[in-house]
């Protein structure tokens, strides 16, 4: 019986066959890119946010998975939505624990996200709105105003103001803060960061520093564009850095006027309220983060009572991160062409 024998030298000499293997393997490759990219839907139909822990397990810990950097704000993440979360757990005094994670981890593929007994939480509004049911009898509706956690003073929620003991007009101020923080602002620093020059190479330092040089332009160029297309889809990055600039000190002006005229030490009155959460991360993010930016600049002449609120929260609830670091707050002067 003869033997059978495949001509693979044969083949590999061929240069039509190499050829052909050359444009067909790109081509299939490119193609399912495409279908990937374009055509399928990656979320069609994403599940319901939990509302509320799985009756018995309550008094589990709240793990928080987040984004740890190097240089960061006092929770070691430079995302003002992880940070944000953590604040809220601290002022409420809920029991938890950090732990380091990378954004496809998480079930909607970005962070922060948390584990809760065997409850999983995504996107740190609802997660909040999660942590309010779960711990407070008032939960996210305005109807009742005392907490059933035993000990607590009537309303609150650690140290706490839960949104039922705000009136009307001071919750609607505060969402209309968090609104401009996280739809604009969140998205016109994004800008600075990664669309400017150089505060991208800050962040490269920062979140690429120990990826092998032989692929690193590759990861840089890939992980940019993403970032880009995000962007560019909200809209910031169809403008000029220098509108994106300006656009950022009004806004910064407007929650400064906002909070300025309440008349209050936080925007839920006497004590904080979630959306003072909101307004420290991105306050802080702003401060002392070693990112040139004209608004931080701006903020730190023009309103000197959003620094000092800044800075008190911070000294408040992260004791333990140490002193603001003046060398980092100085950092900025960015000069836009």
């Amino acid at each position: 019986q003869a033997n059978i024998c495949w001509p693979w030298p044969l083949f590999f000499r061929d240069p039509w066959a190499l050829a052909a293997v050359g444009i067909a393997v790109p081509a299939v490759l490119m193609g399912k890119f495409l279908v990937t990219r374009f055509f399928t839907l990656p979320h069609s139909e994403p599940e319901p946010s939990p509302k509320r822990a799985v009756p018995g397990e309550e008094d589990e810990v709240f793990v928080l998975y987040q984004g740890k950097q190097s240089i960061a704000g006092p929770s070691g993440s430079l995302s003002i939505f992880c940070l944000k979360v953590e604040t809220f757990l601290r002022v409420a005094k809920i029991p938890f624990s950090v732990k380091g994670a990378l954004a496809f981890q998480g079930p909607k593929g970005k962070l922060p996200f948390a584990k809760h007994g065997s409850t999983t939480t995504c996107d740190s509004h609802y997660m909040l709105e999660y942590l309010l049911n779960t711990f407070s009898k008032e939960g996210t509706s305005r109807e009742h105003a005392e907490s059933t956690r035993k000990g607590d003073a009537a309303g609150m929620l650690g140290d706490l103001a839960l949104p039922g003991t705000m009136d009307a007009r001071q919750l609607a101020v505060a969402k209309a803060i968090e609104v401009v923080i996280e739809h604009r602002l969140y998205y016109n620093g994004m800008m600075l960061r990664w669309g400017h020059d150089d505060g991208f190479a800050k962040i490269t330092k920062i979140f690429f520093g120990a990826v092998p040089a032989i692929i690193k332009p590759f990861i840089l160029r890939m992980v940019r564009r993403n970032v880009w297309d995000t962007m560019r889809a909200q809209g910031v990055a169809t403008h000029h850095v220098s509108d994106v600039d300006r656009r950022e000190i009004e806004d910064w002006d407007t929650v400064a006027t906002l909070f300025e005229t309440s008349g209050t030490p936080f925007l839920g009155g006497d004590a904080p309220c979630p959306q003072d959460c909101t307004l420290f991360a991105a306050l802080d993010s702003l401060l002392n983060t070693p990112f040139p930016s004209k608004a931080k600049d701006h903020v730190i002449a023009k309103h000197p009572a959003l620094v000092e609120y800044a800075d008190a929260f911070r000294a408040r609830f992260f004791p333990d991160v140490g002193p603001v670091d003046m060398a980092v707050r100085r950092e900025s002067k960015l000069v836009m062409i």
